[in-house]
């Protein structure tokens, strides 16, 4: 549908006829539907109608009133509404930017994929949105006893891909912000500065969402890889030479 030219309204109206129902098996289904959209069909098409319909995925009130037997329909309902956040984060995140860089290599436009950058400010963009969308998909924090089920375990495995390649991408744009930091105007500095803190934080939390995740190892069906990163320990350094008065700074 999204290919044939088919109107997006009339596929969303399908969609969002099973989250009215109110079951989170359904839910959680029609959601994986739409991640499953975004990647593997016309992206922008499915994108650019969310980005003019932004109540489309909103599931902030959702509770399950059907109840399954054996699963917290608590939990269920939550790991649904958090899901459905990052997809409107993913939404958000390409009307910033118009990439979306976890399904597209090497975009046009990227200011991270270039050899030496040259727009900083849309560089310093890319990285806060990729930041913004990694911060999102980590409160996808699904409990064990949730994961007995295939719907709850896709929506695990296709975070987990997303989570992956954001993180991926978001070290690139670090390594390239720092390659060019000393060159930056006060106020670029300032921000990548900022960024590079978040990066350090959101390298801790990675790391510790893998941990769990290489739990279920062999069910994903494929090697949960450690991660290889920008050092860490670099903000004292940093701070320091934004703090140097600018003469200082232009001589050094």
């Amino acid at each position: 549908m999204t290919l044939s030219g088919i109107s997006m309204e009339e596929l969303f109206m399908l969609i969002q006829d099973r989250f009215s129902e109110a079951n989170w098996v359904v839910s959680f289904k029609a959601l994986i539907l739409v991640h499953i959209l975004m990647h593997e069909s016309n992206g922008p098409t499915i994108y650019d109608y969310l980005i003019h319909h932004s109540n489309a995925l909103d599931m902030t009130r959702f509770r399950d009133r059907h109840g399954t037997k054996g699963v917290s329909e608590f939990e269920q309902s939550k790991n649904v509404r958090t899901y459905a956040s990052y997809l409107n984060d993913k939404v958000l995140a390409f009307k910033a930017i118009r990439i979306d860089h976890v399904t597209q290599k090497n975009p046009a436009g990227s200011q991270i994929y270039q050899k030496a950058p040259s727009d900083v400010k849309f560089m310093l963009l890319e990285v806060s949105t990729i930041q913004k969308q990694l911060h999102s998909v980590l409160k996808n924090r699904f409990e064990s006893d949730t994961l007995d089920n295939e719907a709850t375990f896709s929506a695990f495995r296709y975070c987990l891909r997303d989570m992956l390649k954001l993180f991926q991408v978001m070290n690139l744009g670090v390594m390239k912000m720092l390659k060019v930091y000393f060159e930056m105007r006060e106020d670029d500095m300032r921000r990548a500065l900022d960024l590079y803190k978040r990066f350090v934080k959101l390298t801790d939390r990675t790391d510790e969402y893998l941990k769990v995740a290489r739990q279920f190892e062999s069910i994903f069906g494929f090697s949960i890889p450690n991660l290889i990163h920008a050092p860490l320990s670099l903000s004292k350094a940093l701070e320091e030479f934004l703090d140097m008065p600018a003469e200082e700074r232009a001589a050094t």
